[in-house]
């Protein structure tokens, strides 16, 4: 809680460091919303990002933030900006969603975390938080209609780490550890594909 705090105070920190051309003051909530979606049309995150600022600063009650909440969480899903789309859905999590939008939220946040993982291979701790994340989706929110999204996610990011154990396997078997070895010993299922792997970044793993 904490962590994820001190996370958002940055995030808004940097944002604000980063405004070189200053909004103009005295803007109406239309005309800044209308600002951020140009922004956003145009491709300028960071211009997006400054102008939410301004309507969070000048006006917090403003009924245009919940929806620009979740259009710089697209925006920057879409840029690929990962940490930033998590924090405002984080943000629009917990000050405007439904109880029936929650499940929708939770996937959103796997669905990021699945994708920023974008290398086979390394930080397995990452790998298998993605599968408690996944596994406690399912728990909690059987019935939801993304639950086949979160499957297969889960699917993936398994296969992943048996691959990644298998791999781990091969290699303390090559250095004679055998005994090492034999945790991470697992078995592939038929027909499965490894995950892929840009050549480029084959020279640095095994």
């Amino acid at each position: 809680m904490l962590k994820n705090l001190l996370f958002a105070i940055l995030v808004l920190f940097f944002l604000g460091c980063s405004n070189k051309n200053k909004i103009s003051k005295n803007l109406t909530p239309n005309q800044l919303h209308s600002l951020l979606y140009k922004d956003i049309q145009n491709n300028d995150l960071d211009s997006a990002d400054n102008v939410f600022m301004e309507i969070e600063a000048d006006y917090p009650n403003s009924f245009y933030i919940k929806s620009d909440l979740l259009t710089l969480y697209f925006a920057h899903l879409k840029n690929e900006d990962f940490k930033l789309a998590k924090f405002y859905i984080n943000e629009y999590e917990k000050r405007f969603a439904g109880i029936n939008e929650i499940p929708w939220c939770e996937y959103q946040k796997i669905k990021i975390d699945f994708l920023s993982y974008q290398n086979a291979y390394t930080n397995q701790g990452k790998i298998l938080s993605l599968l408690d994340e996944c596994k406690n989706y399912k728990v909690k929110y059987p019935n939801s209609s993304f639950i086949y999204e979160v499957n297969t996610i889960y699917v993936k990011t398994l296969l992943t780490n048996l691959y990644l154990n298998d791999k781990i396997y091969k290699l303390y078997k090559k250095e004679h550890k055998i005994n090492a070895a034999e945790k991470y010993k697992v078995k592939i299922p038929k027909n499965a594909k490894e995950p892929y792997i840009p050549w480029y970044k084959k020279i640095f793993y095994w």
